[in-house]
């Protein structure tokens, strides 16, 4: 479907068998949120669906796949203790334990049908990582903006063949930033294969070359990996990053990048791309090229460990606003 709100649809993968006692049609609330900013039609689109019992995870992915959007959310009672509501995320491809702009938009869907209520300065989802803590800042009785704690960063492999990363990105060599920190994977909940350029134009420059890649990562012996670029070169924006999740060519751009950004962060500050000093609020730019400009918010704890040599980096938070921009209901036949 379109960008367009999902409406009224019937859940053809739900209707009985033929032969069956048909059931009364249920009606599954959803609000719509573009997360990471805070104006209509920018960010990343989300749908979130307030009261999903009776469910399926069949029917859960059927109706993201209908959505069309890169998640959506099902928001259940908690299941663990200590957590407050139990978030189930899903992609087209099928449920994923872990990601950012839809954990985001997820309080704010909460908050904006007062779930969440106003003036509640902590809450705590049950995702398939774990529990995850979320940090809320209201502005007259408005959620303006949540920061969620991603896990303790870890920092992986590294690619030093310069050649053969610029190749399987299409751009020359001396568009890759490599020399000040080689190319790396970093997890805080999923992993990601962080990439620093020279400048804008050679974020905006990359394409994923997938079979170059997979050769390089095998190479390197690192699993196949989302691409996370980034050029911390200044801009009229004032940002402190300016950044793209690439795909391959013809590929669907992802606008905002949550579970990425905190990845990302923790190697700049590791690796010094931006002072240790901004640490604590960085911005990044994100979803330029697709129209759907995205700020994400980036809040990393770190330590000098002496000299020049990379800090210590022992947390991260990812956080932004979240504005809700439409509702609706999908009417299902169990």
């Amino acid at each position: 479907m379109s960008r367009r709100e999902l409406g009224q649809l019937t859940v053809a993968a739900l209707v009985p068998p033929m032969g069956s006692q048909p059931s009364s049609p249920r009606r599954y609330r959803y609000l719509h949120a573009d997360v990471f900013t805070d104006r209509p039609f920018e960010g990343n689109q989300l749908l979130v669906f307030l009261d999903p019992a009776g469910l399926s995870v069949d029917a859960m992915h059927t109706l993201t796949r209908e959505s069309n959007y890169s998640e959506c959310t099902f928001v259940f009672p908690a299941e663990q203790a200590g957590t407050d509501h139990r978030v189930r995320i899903f992609t087209r491809n099928g449920e994923v334990p872990f990601a950012g702009h839809p954990t985001i938009g997820t309080a704010f869907a909460l908050a904006s049908a007062g779930v969440i209520r106003p003036g509640t300065t902590k809450t705590t989802f049950g995702l398939g990582v774990g529990p995850t803590a979320i940090d809320l800042e209201w502005d007259a009785g408005r959620l303006r903006f949540a920061w969620m704690t991603q896990l303790k960063p870890t920092f992986g492999k590294t690619v030093t063949d310069t050649a053969g990363l610029a190749a399987a990105l299409g751009v020359e060599p001396s568009m890759l930033a490599t020399s000040r920190a080689p190319a790396q994977e970093v997890n805080s909940g999923s992993t990601f294969f962080i990439v620093p350029m020279a400048s804008r134009q050679a974020v905006d420059a990359a394409v994923a070359d997938r079979p170059k890649l997979n050769a390089l990562f095998a190479a390197a012996g690192i699993q196949g990996r989302g691409v996370y670029v980034f050029s911390t070169e200044r801009g009229p924006d004032g940002v402190d990053a300016y950044t793209r999740l690439v795909g391959g060519a013809g590929a669907i751009e992802d606008p905002a990048t949550g579970s990425a950004a905190g990845p990302a962060g923790c190697f700049m500050v590791r690796h010094r791309f931006v002072p240790a000093a901004s640490a604590g609020h960085l911005v990044f730019l994100q979803g330029v090229l697709v129209k759907r400009p995205s700020r994400l918010h980036v809040n990393v704890t770190a330590a000098e460990s002496g000299g020049s040599a990379p800090l210590e980096v022992s947390g991260v938070k990812v956080g932004g606003p979240a504005v809700i921009v439409g509702e609706g209901y999908v009417t299902t036949t169990p």
